[in-house]
């Protein structure tokens, strides 16, 4: 798959449109920090714990791993870090904060979470959602952005390409190929 063909799908997954920063960062080939040796360069400890552990509510463990597995949070901060302005990255930050801030996660169950990420979800992605006009961003504009984000960040991962959407290299070429081998006949 080229990067056009996931950009395109990954347009489709988080509704038709990509925020530029994220366009430009896939199409450059942005990747997933390595575990090991990572410095946070954009989040703060925090931001970084919350990000991960909403992305692995969005895409949770199931029998493929999870956005926390991928490293979905790394890939939000470099992506926030290198791609985004910095007036943008930190209104973005602000934004999560007095988000999470006015849920306190660390208060309430799993069950809890779901709910409150599912009426988030219902409201950011209602039809009558408008973006601020004047530039300005609410709780709505700053889960949509970190959707795309999670969704991006997990499917454009080597996780999500080979476990998730099962991606296999292409394989040997095969010539002469018998047509009934390849279509249904249609008449007899």
């Amino acid at each position: 798959m080229d990067r056009r063909s996931a950009l395109s799908r990954i347009g489709l997954l988080v509704g038709g449109t990509l925020s530029l920063p994220l366009t430009s960062a896939l199409l450059s080939g942005c990747s997933t920090p390595n575990a090991e040796q990572y410095a946070l360069k954009s989040l703060t400890p925090r931001q970084f714990s919350l990000v991960g552990k909403l992305a692995d509510f969005i895409i949770p463990e199931t029998d493929t791993p999870g956005a926390k597995e991928a490293g979905v949070a790394r890939f939000i901060d470099t992506l926030l870090a290198e791609y985004y302005l910095p007036a943008e990255a930190l209104q973005f930050k602000s934004t999560f904060d007095a988000m999470v801030a006015s849920f306190d996660l660390e208060k309430h169950t799993d069950e809890e979470i779901k709910s409150w990420l599912g009426q988030l979800d219902q409201r950011a992605f209602a039809s009558d959602y408008e973006t601020p006009s004047d530039g300005s961003t609410d709780e709505l504009w700053v889960h949509r952005r970190l959707k795309e984000l999670i969704v991006a960040g997990y499917y454009t991962s080597e996780i999500g390409m080979t476990v998730e959407l099962r991606l296999k290299p292409y394989g040997t070429a095969q010539y002469d190929i018998a047509r009934n081998d390849v279509e249904r006949s249609w008449s007899n």
